[in-house]
C-alpha cells in the first residue's frame, strides 16, 4: 500500500510541476504607460507578488522576468489585476502570542502589488504577504489608504483579553456612506474579503458607477455530479507456483457505470480537483489451465477447465488537474487510490476447486477531455491481484475503459 500512495504522489507532483510553467494571455503596463501583450506565467499565488516571469507569445522558448521596479499594473488572464501603490501599510504582527498593549497600527511606508477586487469609481483592493492581509481602498483621485483593523490584547483585572481595533468601520461609514445604510450595518462589517466586497458593490451601485468585480473572477469552489456509462477490456491471468499451475483467461470487454461527485477546488483558476467514483464492473470467462504434476522418476502435464465470473463495486478517491484549451475545451489528468467491493465470485474448476476473489487495493491512471463541463469522456487504466487472499495464488488483472459522462449538477450554474 505505501509503494502505491508513493506512487499516487509522484504523479501529483509531476502534475504540480507540469502546472507551475503554464503562461497565461496576459498583459502589463509600464511606469513610463507602455503596454505589453503577453503570455505570463500563472502560479497559484497565495501572497501578492513583487516579479512576474513571461513570454511575449504562447509559443515563445524565451522566458522574461518584470518586477515592481517598473511595472504600474499587471492583468493575469482577466481574472487577476494588480496595481502598483505606494502605501502606508500596518505591519503588526498577526500573531496571537505575539499581540501587544497597543491598539495602534504599526505603519510603514511600502510600494507593492495590490490586487484589484473591486475595480470602480471608488475601488477594493487586497494585500497578503505570508499570514500578513490588509485591505486598501480608493475613492475617486484620493491616495489608496488601507483599511485599519488591528489585534491587540487588554491586561484587565490580572487577565488578558483578546480585542480588535475596528476603525475600518468608522473609515467606511465617515468617507463611503452613500445614505443607504445605517451606523448598525457599518459596525457589524467583518473585516473578511466576503463583507468588504459586498460593502463596496452597494456603495458604487448606489452612486451609480460603473463596477468590475473581479472578486467574481477569482477562484472559487464548486461541486460536478456526473452520471458515468462506458465499455470496459479487461484481462486476467493467474498462477500458483506451490502446485505448477496457471492459466489465461483472457481479455474480455464489458459494460461498466456509475456516478461521480467532483469537488472543484478554489485554487489555480480551478485546475484543481479532488473526486469520488463508485464504478459498477464485471468480468466473466473460461479457459484451460495447465497442471504440470511432477515426481520423483516422471512428470506430465494435466488440463483443466476454468470459469471466472465476478462482479464488484470499484470505489474512486482521487484527484484531476485540467488544461484548459479554450473557453469550451479542457483536457485532464486523473490518479486516483482504488479500493474494490467484490459483490459475487465464482472462480472455479471442473473438479468444484474453488476460489474466492479479493481485489488488492490500486492505483488508476487517467486522461480525458471535457466539453463545457457537461460532457466528458475518460480513458483510464489500472491493474491488481485479485487473489490478495491467498499465499500462493497469484493473478495479474488488467483494465483499461473509455468512460462518457455527463454532468447532471453543476453548483457554478446553480448560482
Amino acid at each position: 500500500m505505501k509503494k502505491k500512495l508513493l506512487a499516487l504522489l509522484f504523479v501529483l507532483f509531476s502534475l504540480n510541476f507540469y502546472a507551475q510553467v503554464n503562461y497565461e494571455k496576459s498583459y502589463f503596463i509600464s511606469d513610463n504607460g507602455v503596454k505589453t501583450e503577453c503570455f505570463i506565467k500563472n502560479k497559484d499565488r497565495n501572497d501578492n507578488p513583487t516579479y512576474f516571469e513571461y513570454k511575449l507569445s504562447a509559443e515563445e522558448t524565451q522566458v522574461m522576468k518584470a518586477d515592481i521596479k517598473t511595472v504600474k499594473e499587471v492583468k493575469i488572464a482577466d481574472i487577476l489585476k494588480f496595481e502598483k501603490a505606494t502605501v502606508k501599510l500596518d505591519t503588526s504582527t498577526t500573531n496571537i502570542e505575539a499581540l501587544t498593549v497597543n491598539r495602534l497600527p504599526e505603519w510603514k511606508e511600502v510600494t507593492i502589488f495590490l490586487k484589484v477586487l473591486v475595480d470602480s469609481e471608488t475601488s477594493l483592493y487586497e494585500y497578503k504577504s505570508g499570514n500578513l492581509k490588509r485591505f486598501f481602498y480608493k475613492a475617486g483621485n484620493a491616495p489608496i489608504e488601507q483599511l485599519i483593523y488591528k489585534k491587540f490584547i487588554i491586561d484587565e483585572d490580572l487577565a488578558t483579553k483578546l480585542s480588535a481595533n475596528n476603525d475600518f468601520q468608522k473609515q467606511l461609514w465617515q468617507n463611503l456612506n452613500c445614505g443607504n445604510k445605517d451606523i448598525d450595518e457599518a459596525l457589524k462589517l467583518k473585516y473578511t474579503r466576503k463583507d468588504l466586497i459586498k460593502y463596496f458593490i452597494d456603495y458604487n451601485n448606489c452612486k451609480n458607477n460603473s463596477i468590475v468585480n473581479l472578486s467574481e473572477k477569482l477562484e472559487k469552489g464548486s461541486v460536478n455530479i456526473k452520471a458515468n456509462v462506458g465499455f470496459v477490456s479487461s484481462s486476467l491471468s493467474f498462477n500458483n507456483d506451490y502446485v505448477r499451475l496457471g492459466g489465461d483467461f483472457g481479455n474480455k470487454i464489458n459494460f461498466t457505470f456509475g456516478a461521480e461527485f467532483e469537488w472543484i477546488l478554489p485554487v489555480n483558476r480551478n485546475k484543481w480537483s479532488l473526486y469520488f467514483a463508485p464504478t459498477y464492473n464485471s468480468y466473466k470467462s473460461k479457459t484451460v489451465v495447465t497442471i504440470m504434476n511432477t515426481g520423483p522418476f516422471s512428470s506430465d502435464t494435466e488440463l483443466q477447465n476454468w470459469e471466472a465470473s465476478f462482479t464488484y463495486l470499484d470505489i474512486n478517491l482521487g484527484f484531476r488537474y485540467y488544461m484548459f484549451v479554450n473557453d469550451n475545451s479542457k483536457i485532464f489528468l486523473s490518479g486516483s487510490y482504488i479500493i474494490s467491493k467484490v459483490l459475487d465470485s465464482d472462480i472455479h474448476n471442473e473438479n468444484t476447486f474453488q476460489l474466492t476473489s479479493k481485489f488488492q487495493d490500486r492505483i488508476g491512471y487517467s486522461i480525458g477531455y471535457s466539453f463545457k463541463n457537461k460532457i466528458n469522456v475518460e480513458l483510464k487504466h489500472s491493474s491488481t491481484n485479485i487473489f490478495d487472499n491467498y499465499v500462493f495464488f497469484d493473478s495479474n488483472y488488467n483494465l483499461t475503459s473509455l468512460v462518457f459522462g455527463y454532468t447532471i449538477f453543476d453548483s457554478k450554474k446553480k448560482k
